[in-house]
C-alpha cells in the first residue's frame, strides 16, 4: 500500500514572493544588487539560475493595528505620510504589491532588474492568497509591474 503524500498546509494569510530567473547570473549576485535575502537558489549551469524570496507582507489593517498599538515610527514599512495620501483609492491588495515594489522602483534595482530582463531572464510576483479565498482587485499595481517587465502569478 502506497502511502499518500501530506498535503502542505496553506499560510494563513496571504504571502508575496519575488522570483527571478536568468539564463548565466550567479544568484549571489541578484542578493546583492537587490539586498534581499533568497529562501531558495538554483545556481546556473542546468539550465536557468532561479531565485525567489519572500517579501514582508503587512495588510492595511495591521499596519493601523501597529500604530495604535504604540510603534509610532513608520519607517518599518518605508513609506511616508506622502506615500500614504498618494494610495488613497487602491485596493488592499494595490497597496501591498506597491508598498513591495517601491524599493525596486529606486534607481539602481530598476536598472538591475531591465538588465536581467535584457539578457534573457524573467521577473514573477507571486501572490500566495493562503486561506484566504474571497476574490480580490488589482488595479494601480498593475501599471508598476508592466513597468518593471514583472508578471504577476496568483496561487
Amino acid at each position: 500500500m502506497t502511502a499518500r503524500p501530506q498535503q502542505q498546509r496553506l499560510p494563513e494569510s496571504p504571502e508575496l514572493f519575488l522570483r527571478i530567473r536568468h539564463p548565466t547570473l550567479d544568484p549571489r549576485e541578484i542578493t546583492q544588487a537587490l539586498a534581499i535575502e533568497p529562501i531558495q537558489t538554483v545556481p546556473c549551469g542546468s539550465g536557468d539560475s532561479y531565485w525567489i524570496a519572500q517579501l514582508p507582507s503587512s495588510s492595511m489593517r495591521e499596519m493601523v493595528e501597529k500604530y495604535r498599538g504604540g510603534v509610532r515610527d513608520l519607517s518599518i514599512v518605508q513609506f511616508n505620510k506622502e506615500d500614504m495620501l498618494a494610495l488613497g483609492g487602491h485596493t488592499e491588495w494595490d497597496h501591498r504589491i506597491l508598498l513591495q515594489l517601491r524599493a525596486l522602483t529606486a534607481e539602481k534595482p530598476r536598472a538591475f532588474l531591465r538588465q536581467i530582463i535584457r539578457e534573457g531572464g524573467s521577473l514573477a510576483l507571486i501572490v500566495e492568497r493562503g486561506e484566504q479565498r474571497s476574490p480580490f482587485v488589482i488595479k494601480r499595481a498593475m501599471a508598476t509591474l508592466t513597468e518593471l517587465g514583472i508578471e504577476l502569478e496568483v496561487d
